[in-house]
This record gives structure tokens, sequence and C-alpha cells, in this order.
């Protein structure tokens, strides 16, 4: 994985932009630092803010669709955290955005979603309140385990099982505390890279956010590390 000094030498041209995508329950100011981070590499940012708990995925995926549409851009790249993740690959499939750019999920269950299914079982009217309208949504309908978009996709995944899926004791490893491992690995994308960090210590990562860096620049993340912090 790349480090901060090699990333700051791909200077992003002018009137290239990152829109943030967060992920379910969250609002976006967990990924502050992270866009922070990207926006001293050179690039333009902005966070989308979406409610999965009481809009439905389909509306979710209608509002994302305009927020792109109307954010001024030569190049447009998408980075999207868990279920912001998928959200960006169902839109990037469906209506893709004319304009060069690439895509990054952080942690995300592009596959499937164990947690949500676990939380969803636990009852049959809380449950899916807890998983997130967008979440049930999303599960409800039949997933393609492979990217059908043209845009080159990467994908970052954490392997430290600390986070609110470890509230079940038969969470299957590896994972990140929420999303599993298996749940991130998409066909057909560009490059997929797994770091030792938990779902929301990738936000934090500097060589994580090196990495997305380099992966918009470059189409790779670059050297796969043992462990980051």
């Amino acid at each position: 994985m790349s480090d901060a000094s090699s990333v700051r030498n791909l200077h992003p041209a002018p009137g290239t932009v990152i829109v943030f995508v967060h992920g379910a329950i969250v609002n976006g100011h967990e990924m502050f630092l992270l866009r922070r981070r990207l926006k001293r590499f050179g690039y333009g940012v902005r966070q989308f803010h979406w409610h999965s708990i009481t809009a439905g995925l389909e509306d979710n995926l209608t509002r994302l669709s305009h927020f792109i549409a109307q954010t001024e851009a030569d190049t447009l790249h998408v980075v999207g955290h868990s279920m912001g993740g998928v959200l960006v690959r169902l839109l990037f499939e469906r209506a893709p955005d004319a304009r060069p750019g690439r895509i990054v999920a952080i942690g995300s269950p592009l596959i499937d979603c164990w947690v949500g299914r676990r939380f969803e079982a636990l009852h049959p009217k809380i449950g899916p309140l807890l998983a997130s309208r967008s979440v049930h949504d999303y599960l409800a309908a039949p997933i393609d385990p492979v990217w059908r978009g043209k845009r080159e996709f990467g994908v970052l995944a954490g392997t430290y099982p600390f986070g609110i899926g470890a509230i079940f004791h038969d969470l299957p490893a590896p994972s990140d505390g929420v999303v599993l491992l298996g749940e991130t690995q998409l066909q057909g994308i560009k490059d997929h890279v797994t770091v030792r960090l938990n779902h929301f210590g990738m936000l934090f990562s500097r060589r994580c956010a090196a990495a997305m860096a380099r992966f918009l620049a470059t189409g790779r993340f670059a050297e796969t590390p043992v462990q980051t912090t």
C-alpha cells in the first residue's frame, strides 16, 4: 500500500471531485477525516447524506443520482463506506455517470449482508428496523455477485473483527466486525485489498486514505499491507 508522500506526487487534474457516500444508520460525520485527507491530496470533496432508516433503497438511489448529476466536476470519483458502497455499486450499474472516474468501496457488503440478515431474524417487526429500511430492501432482492458497471472499481476490506456483529457469537471469520470478508469480494472489479482494521477503523487510517488516493489516480491500491495504522 502506498504511503502519503508518494501519493502527493499524483496530482489530480483540476476539476476532479470525489463524492463520499456514508453507510447505513450513520450520517457522514465519521468520514470527515477521510474527506480532509483526500482534499489535502488535491481532490475536491462532497458528502452525500442519505436516510437508511426512514427511506427505502430506491428512494436513496434516486437522491444519490440527483446529487451526482448536480455535482460540478470534469472527473468524478465516488467513495462509499459500508452500505454507501452498495448504493454506489447499484447506481453505477443502472445509470452510470458519463464523466471519467473510479469507484472505491470500503467495507461494503457487496455480495450479501450476514449481520443485516441476523438482525432481521431477531424479531419479525423489530428486526427490519434494526437493520434499517434500506438494508431490508437490499436483502429482499437477489444480489448479483458480479460487477456489471463500466468504471474501474476497487474495494478495501477489513479483517479485524471488532464491531456490532460481535454480539453474534457465531459471526463468521474473517470479518471487520460488521461485514464479512467474503461479502466484499465482488467479481469483476479492478482491485481488492485487505487491511487489519475494523469496519470504521479504515476511515481513520492514513495509509488507507493514501491507498484510496492511489487507486483513484492509477486504478491500483498498490502493495497489500500486512498491517495498517
